[in-house]
């Protein structure tokens, strides 16, 4: 009975001491011989009576087995995520593009507003008077010019008006200075006798309408008129025909007249 307490100290120290370490529990049998020293079940004795103060776990044996868990990984395989890469350089030269046709577009746009915005400050000019056209002037010679073998530019010089001041008495051209409708004008007049008369209205050197006479026994009168739609800076004049004449006097037969009909 002595022996199996002993016995049963050892294995509760035992037991205590592989809950502390966590290792495997190993059991030793004491005999009888080896416990013939009073010392040994005194020091036995003492151990168990520190092992009741203090709950302690008895195991036979354990043993701690590590599981290594492999988690998956959250990271994308690379190609995926140069595929993705891909992808999203296409969208963006795709947006690039857009942009750059939307950009050609809002530049066509401006272009636009901006001859707009140019028509409208010419016809609110023209609604203030600032562009209110008109001339009319005669040739202001007492005599005949001609007959002169080239197409001669006439230059009437005797200005009856020239609101705005786009007819010049120094070249004989009108000049437009605004897009638009006018209305011209031309009259002649030629004492007659030997030869005749002719000539056209000219716009930017096209010829437009003309005169043309013939009478040796008395004066020939000549006349015309045209509507022409002009752009800013159109040219306008009368030229008398090679070999052909034209008069005039202080009665001033001969003249060119123009005005602005409407802006366009």
């Amino acid at each position: 009975m002595e022996t199996f307490s002993v016995t049963m100290v050892v294995c509760l120290l035992a037991g205590l001491s592989e809950c502390q370490t966590g290792g495997e529990t190993n059991i030793t049998r004491l005999t009888h011989e080896d416990l013939e020293d009073n010392s040994v079940e005194k020091d036995a004795l003492q151990n168990l009576n520190q092992g009741l103060e203090t709950p302690a776990i008895l195991t036979t044996s354990s043993t701690t087995t590590t599981t290594s868990t492999t988690q998956p990984s959250c990271e994308p395989p690379i190609y995926t995520v140069l595929k993705e890469l891909g992808a999203l350089g296409e969208r963006l030269a795709a947006t690039v593009t857009a942009m750059e046709e939307t950009n050609k577009k809002l530049e066509a746009n401006e272009k636009k507003l901006a001859a707009l915005d140019r028509r409208v400050t010419e016809l609110s000019a023209v609604d203030q008077g600032h562009h209110r056209v008109a001339f009319s002037a005669t040739l202001g010679t007492d005599g005949t010019i001609g007959p002169v073998n080239i197409l001669y530019a006439l230059v009437y010089r005797n200005v009856l008006s020239n609101i705005g001041g786009h007819y010049s008495p120094v070249t004989g051209y009108f000049t437009a200075p605004v897009q638009g409708v006018y209305f011209f004008t031309y009259t002649s007049f030629f004492w007659g006798g030997d030869g005749t008369s002719g000539g056209s209205l000219y716009q930017n050197g096209n010829q437009i309408v003309s005169w043309y006479g013939h009478a040796p026994s008395h004066p020939i009168t000549g006349s015309n008129s045209a509507i022409l739609q002009l752009q800013v800076g159109d040219n306008v004049n009368v030229r008398l025909w090679g070999d052909r004449r034209i008069s005039d006097n202080v009665n001033k037969y001969s003249s060119f007249s123009g005005y602005l009909l409407f802006p366009v």
